[in-house]
């Protein structure tokens, strides 16, 4: 079972070899981490980050008001990160409400299908009524996740020479 836990200041070596992992794969981009990614951010600037993310008094309006969290497994190993933005402002519109990764070598046991549905709920708990997320139309794996979790296809679109697809969920 997934346990979706708040990133903290003692965290850092276990997030630190969370990034790495992906790194290790060869993929620089982790959807969902919100700028945990991009090197330019130490650990305690990214946490900053996600601090200020959380209040409409602190956020940067482009992106609007959102939670971002580590998922653990029932062994106490960092597994997934997801990404939950309440205000899908603009700049979001074509990437939705919820952006997820799971690390590498954890796929396929269905952490990000439980990533998911926590994070669903949540968003109802905020007032949200449906959720919208888009996935690449060749990431066959994010496509059943959503489906699972109740998501229809809405439309089909290209973006920056990149296939995806925009799906709905009803809460």
């Amino acid at each position: 079972m997934i346990c979706l836990i708040v990133p903290a200041a003692d965290m850092e070596p276990q997030a630190m070899a969370f990034k790495q992992k992906f790194y290790d794969a060869g993929e620089h981009v982790i959807c969902g981490s919100y700028k945990l990614d991009q090197d330019r951010y130490s650990y305690a600037d990214w946490l900053n980050i996600l601090e200020c993310n959380r209040s409409k008094e602190t956020v940067n309006p482009k992106f609007g008001v959102s939670d971002t969290f580590l998922a653990e497994n029932e062994d106490g190993n960092l597994v997934g990160i997801i990404n939950i933005r309440y205000d899908l402002t603009p700049f979001y519109q074509d990437s939705g409400h919820i952006g997820y990764s799971v690390v590498p070598e954890q796929r396929r046991k269905g952490y990000a299908t439980q990533m998911l549905q926590a994070a669903l709920e949540m968003a109802k708990v905020h007032g949200l009524s449906r959720v919208k997320l888009v996935c690449q139309t060749a990431n066959i794996a994010s496509k059943r996740t959503i489906q699972a979790c109740g998501g229809t296809l809405c439309r089909v679109f290209e973006k920056d020479g990149i296939c995806k697809e925009e799906y709905q969920i009803i809460l």
